[in-house]
């Protein structure tokens, strides 16, 4: 800790001004003509499409031939590409402005923070009101857990304290209430009807109740998060298939989405394995400077110096977890696509495709990693009318690819150029904001952001 301290202080003595300014192109009204809409929801390919947009809004779409081109406006060609609704992940922990735009030119055009502080409220408005180029944001609150004293946690073990908790967030203009896995039943059950009262969505840590409640008691809550947290929870560590059938009829009763967060526990797997090799593969540049140093002296450090019986078993969970997700997604259980970038040096953005390719791994099709990745999130998050989709009145919110993402996901890695509410950025224009914003950091920032929230 000693050797963190000084480190930090040592970064915001170094820390200066910012050394570029990130230029914010303008948003403008065109036509992409020429394109092939992937249309995710019905599992299908409309061939040579022209889509309107003006006002940041899909004003119209309609193939090629039925319709001549509106006049007095920009035309883009698209040369057969083909247009994807831009990406949502579900789980994210953002503590500085970079991480909006690192996510955006991956192709990531919403992301879901499940650990709030102030800033990013202020963050979040800035993408709105175009102040900021990046992620548009939907921001939980800060955890509501029963720790005592754990950061960035808000503590609370009654009913009253719950429901108090629920109530200053709502009025804080958080957008959703963040719930741990160890409340105690009252403030659970307290936290759950405080929020129904006041329509606020709720996100749970861990698809399980607390105590001796049944799941049923979660019914509506926005998602539960941790597949993990099945392993961990119900099946208290052990690797039983058998018991799995009940627990998970138990969740489609009740119908809330989950997502499961494979990524993190294939991060901790691969630097249990491969050690310092695998760590120097990974962007930690895309790690704000502060959250980066807490965790290479801190979470990083545990999975590298991890035994190899260690190793083994991570590897042994993560099979498992990934086994878990195909049983769930058999059962028509709703999964989101949600990576846990942020923590444990999981790169935002690049952790969301990550996350999409465990996704296949537990059997999903394409179209059907494609769907937990847009039309699912935006329904859970109350966004079906507005993102998740290419639509006429829908944000214009796409990725545009030269080649088929139904046939290969990864080409959305890296976007041949994208739309953020008619923002026309390509792949050059993406990666150049990217810099500018990782090179325009500021650890005083960042400290002051988080100190704030302490």
């Amino acid at each position: 800790m000693m050797k963190f301290i000084a480190a930090l202080l040592f970064l915001l003595l170094l820390s200066g001004c910012a050394k570029t300014v990130v230029e914010i192109p303008d948003a403008r009204d065109f036509v992409l003509v020429n394109v092939n809409v992937v249309d995710v929801k019905h599992q299908r390919i409309l061939p040579n499409q022209n889509i309107v947009v003006t006002g940041g809004v899909i004003a119209d779409i309609y193939a090629t031939e039925n319709k001549p081109l509106p006049e007095n406006i920009e035309i883009i060609e698209g040369a057969g590409g083909f247009v994807t609704p831009g990406l949502i992940d579900m789980h994210v922990h953002i503590y500085e402005p970079a991480a909006y735009t690192i996510a955006l030119s991956h192709g990531v055009t919403h992301v879901r923070i499940l650990n709030g502080i102030e800033k990013q409220l202020q963050w979040r408005d800035a993408v709105n009101n175009d102040a900021l180029i990046g992620a548009s944001s939907t921001v939980s609150s800060p955890i509501i857990s029963g720790y005592e004293d754990a950061m960035l946690h808000h503590t609370v073990h009654t009913e009253q304290q719950a429901r108090a908790a629920v109530r200053k967030y709502k009025r804080l203009g958080y957008d959703l209430i963040k719930a741990y896995g160890n409340l105690s039943e009252e403030a659970l059950l307290g936290l759950v009807d405080e929020a129904q009262k006041l329509n606020f969505p709720v996100a749970k840590h861990g698809p399980h109740a607390s105590g001796d409640l049944e799941v049923e008691v979660l019914a509506g809550l926005q998602s539960f998060e941790h597949v993990e947290d099945i392993y961990q929870g119900p099946l208290n560590h052990k690797f039983d298939e058998n018991d799995l059938p009940a627990i998970i009829a138990d969740l489609k009763q009740v119908a809330v989405p989950l997502t499961p967060t494979l990524s993190i526990f294939q991060q901790l797997t691969l630097l249990s394995e491969d050690k310092q090799s695998f760590l120097d593969k990974v962007p930690q540049h895309y790690t704000s400077t502060i959250i980066a140093m807490e965790t290479k002296s801190n979470q990083t450090e545990r999975w590298l110096n991890a035994s190899p019986e260690m190793a083994l078993h991570n590897r042994k969970t993560l099979n498992f977890l990934i086994a878990i997700s195909k049983q769930l997604h058999e059962q028509d259980i709703p999964l989101l696509v949600g990576s846990d970038s942020g923590v444990l040096l999981l790169p935002h953005g690049l952790a969301t495709h990550e996350e999409m390719k465990l996704l296949q791994q537990a059997g999903l099709n394409n179209y059907q990693v494609l769907e937990a990745a847009t039309v699912n999130p935006a329904k859970a998050l109350g966004l079906e009318k507005q993102i998740g989709q290419i639509r006429a009145g829908f944000m214009a919110d796409f990725l545009y690819t030269r080649e088929n993402p139904v046939n290969e996901l990864s080409v959305l890695v890296t976007p041949d150029a994208l739309s953020k509410k008619g923002r026309w950025l390509n792949s050059e224009k993406l990666t150049a904001l990217r810099d500018e914003a990782i090179d325009n950091r500021s650890v005083w920032s960042e400290f002051w952001a988080l100190w704030r929230a302490l």
